[in-house]
């Protein structure tokens, strides 16, 4: 039986100017967050010099961090939904950036794999704690343009890394400068994300169902979370976009050093085109065409996302496909595949915050993040550097193994995970109209 709506009692709202600080401040930490993720990447030839890896060695230590974030990403998440947001992601933030710094300082494989299993856990709290923070100051129908802006700090955090990591790396001849540099403005913006006054659960939404019992156990609320159908189709969408972004984050610049003939510096930019610029404008401009499309129906965000998904996966086809004579093919057409590709993030999280009750959103955004980390995150630099390094297997000089066995990689799994996305979406949007109903009515999905 559907319970009575309840509105959130009378209060000021926040104004526009504080929901743009916080909003701004958001973007900062998220900015961070990418940037210190990125690093390993752009310096990862330096590092697997350092330490004698090979590829696979190289998938497993960027899946080491996605698979603690994503572990440590549900708790957190449910964390979240029981204390103030704003500690949860103030605090996360404070320990990745420390961890960051441990990462320039400790001198063996061992321990610079343990600082990076440190930066997975604090920044497996922001995304969840901030998305459902964020879905309370902005209601449902410009919830992308604000999660857009703040998921900014994916392409520009990462275009940063990629423009200026190499250069710090070389100025101070030592790959270990960019991650002790990185780790001071995190710490002065985790104190700023401290002192947010933290918003009213489900303040911006037009009703909402009772509070669930009291006595009602964390198992349940984790089952019913389960019972909402449109996260199936969401799970494996954020599982085949975590595949492709973190195959192409993890291996793009080795793949533009040994099979385009470029330097650490000249791969660092040319990355930072592909991930970065391209993938600014893909936010931009899809938070835009996403609330649009949600003011016409909840599906149609849904729909739209899912469009951009498969037509990321022909122009990421097209341009991994192009020989080494071709760089201007894969430069064009990858930068079109991630930047259609990357729509889909500033859906993510409004689609969950429509079919998902206030109070279990954080929770909600953990097992999402956790799901598509675990499978996609983790997934993604694994396959790809064992498949590289199968594939290399197969010639005789070692330099042109390393280089075909790579390319031949990303060609093969990362237009396919695009794919993958964009089945899951559609399958969401089956089911998001009657989610949002049921969840505004305070039924719960059978």
């Amino acid at each position: 039986m559907a319970r009575p709506l309840t509105k959130p009692p009378d209060r000021p709202s926040a104004s526009r100017s504080s929901a743009g600080y916080v909003l701004g401040l958001l973007f900062a930490g998220n900015l961070l967050n990418f940037y210190d993720r990125a690093l390993p990447s752009v310096v990862l030839e330096p590092i697997k010099d350092e330490f004698g890896l090979d590829d696979t060695r190289v998938g497993l230590l960027a899946s080491a961090f996605v698979l603690v974030a994503a572990l440590a990403g549900i708790p957190l998440g449910r964390l979240a939904d029981r204390v103030a947001r704003t500690a949860v992601a103030g605090w996360g933030l404070f320990v990745w950036s420390a961890f960051t710094a441990a990462g320039g300082l400790l001198t063996t494989f061992w321990g610079f794999l343990a600082s990076r299993v440190g930066v997975g856990i604090g920044e497996s709290s922001y995304a969840p704690a901030t998305g459902a923070l964020l879905s309370d100051l902005y209601p449902s129908e410009r919830r992308s343009r604000a999660h857009s802006l703040v998921m900014l700090g994916f392409p520009i955090g990462t275009l940063l890394a990629f423009l200026t990591a190499g250069g710090l790396a070389e100025a101070f001849d030592s790959w270990r400068a960019p991650f002790l540099i990185a780790a001071v403005p995190g710490v002065a913006v985790a104190f700023l994300v401290l002192r947010i006054r933290e918003p009213e659960r489900g303040a911006a939404d037009p009703a909402r169902p009772a509070p669930p019992p009291p006595h009602q156990s964390r198992r349940s609320s984790l089952l019913s979370l389960m019972r909402v159908r449109s996260m199936y189709g969401m799970l494996l969408a954020f599982a085949g976009y975590n595949f492709a972004a973190y195959a192409i984050g993890t291996f793009l610049t080795p793949l533009l050093q040994r099979y385009y003939g470029l330097s650490l510096v000249a791969a660092g930019a040319v990355g930072g085109v592909v991930v970065g610029v391209t993938g600014l404008i893909g936010l931009l401009a899809g938070g835009r065409v996403l609330d649009r499309a949600a003011g016409r129906s909840p599906e149609a965000r849904v729909q739209v996302a899912a469009v951009s998904l498969l037509a990321a996966a022909v122009f990421s086809f097209a341009g991994l496909v192009a020989g080494r004579g071709a760089l201007w093919q894969l430069v064009v057409f990858l930068s079109l595949g991630y930047m259609l590709g990357i729509v889909y993030l500033a859906a993510a999280v409004p689609v969950v915050s429509d079919v998902i009750r206030p109070e279990q959103r954080s929770g909600a955004l953990g097992l999402l993040f956790a799901f598509g980390y675990l499978l996609g995150g983790a997934g993604g630099p694994v396959c790809v550097g064992v498949l590289s390094d199968t594939m290399a297997a197969d010639s005789a000089s070692a330099t042109e193994a390393s280089a075909r066995g790579l390319h031949g990689a990303m060609l093969t799994t990362v237009p396919l995970a695009f794919a993958v996305a964009a089945i899951g979406m559609l399958l969401a949007a089956r089911s998001v109209r009657g989610d949002r109903d049921s969840m505004l009515s305070g039924e719960t999905t059978p």
